[in-house]
């Protein structure tokens, strides 16, 4: 995994979404250009995950469609969150 600097988050008006965007397997070799192009879309990007082919970050709600013109992208995942009733909650 390498850690990467905030590129600057979706404007604070707009909801983010936090997305993981994998890489298409003949695109792994140009990572890197990939990336600046998601940032060029709108996305803020937190992670580039080099072994797996994925990046993680946020982007706002309606630029989500835009990562997945992005050439080299594979798919756009929304992260799901859960959270867990505290102990001893009733079910």
């Amino acid at each position: 995994m390498v850690p990467l600097p905030d590129t600057g988050a979706p404007d604070a008006t707009e909801p983010a979404t936090e997305v993981i965007v994998s890489i298409a397997e003949d695109h792994l070799p140009v990572l890197a250009g990939v990336v600046e192009r998601l940032r060029g879309a709108g996305m803020a990007v937190r992670d580039v995950l080099e072994p797996i082919g994925a990046v993680t970050g946020s982007v706002a709600d309606d630029a989500v469609a835009a990562l997945e013109t992005v050439p080299g992208v594979l798919a756009v995942e929304r992260q799901r969150g859960f959270q867990l009733p505290p102990e001893g909650s009733p079910q």
